[in-house]
């Protein structure tokens, strides 16, 4: 009787279920009697729990490897983009000191309009949709690219915008490495019309061969 306020509990096993008989403290308003625990459930219920965290550290898993992706490609966008200072110092230092504002504007240029440009039409030309219309995923061929205009088709969910990062800061600096060699021997007007024309279209179109799915190379 000494043990009349200590809980205690007495099992007994059958067709593997086990039934628990528990008195509470007299403090507890629980009502008394047989609590039937099967060893089947439990065990069911303990694969469910360590399947579902299984699937969650494999969402884990597979969202730091998209991450880590995403972060390696802006990072190699970045030491790309720094090309364009290289570029502007190498220039700037090589021509005569009444031409350094030239080519300076020449370069930031290639940069502000090639953006926009590669933007609107040259990342389409590049990869469009990835797809091909036998396909049923887009118009794409293996000359060109097209579709996903404007970037219609990217989103926070995939890496569109990282890529066009990247591919934008190569575009842009295969346009300013044709600006050293007509450096002094080019109108402004008419490197305008060629640094849109690469990064509209000849860059796009090469990348397009070489790194698409749909590309013939």
């Amino acid at each position: 009787r000494h043990q009349h306020h200590r809980a205690f509990s007495s099992c007994v096993f059958s067709m593997a279920c086990f039934y628990a008989w528990t008195r509470p403290n007299a403090s507890d308003s629980a009502i008394l009697g047989y609590e039937r625990i099967c060893i089947s459930e439990q065990i069911a219920k303990s694969e469910r729990a360590s399947s579902e965290i299984a699937v969650a550290m494999q969402e884990g898993i597979d969202n730091l490897s998209e991450a880590t992706c995403t972060m390696l490609i802006l990072l190699s966008a970045i030491f790309v983009l720094w090309m364009q200072a290289g570029f502007a110092v190498l220039e700037a230092g090589t021509l005569r000191p009444k031409n350094t504002n030239n080519i300076l504007f020449k370069n930031l240029l290639d940069v502000s309009v090639g953006a926009i440009c590669f933007w609107l039409l040259g990342y389409s030309f590049a990869y469009g949709n990835d797809g091909t219309a036998a396909e049923g995923k887009g118009n794409d061929n293996e000359f060109i690219g097209l579709g996903n205009w404007a970037l219609s088709g990217a989103s926070l969910d995939n890496n569109v915008y990282a890529l066009w990062f990247f591919h934008w800061t190569f575009a842009s600096a295969a346009t300013t490495i044709v600006s050293g060699s007509v450096a002094e021997r080019c109108r402004l007007e008419a490197y305008f019309l060629y640094s849109v024309f690469i990064t509209v279209f000849l860059y796009p179109v090469v990348a397009h061969w070489m790194w698409s799915t749909t590309g013939f190379l």
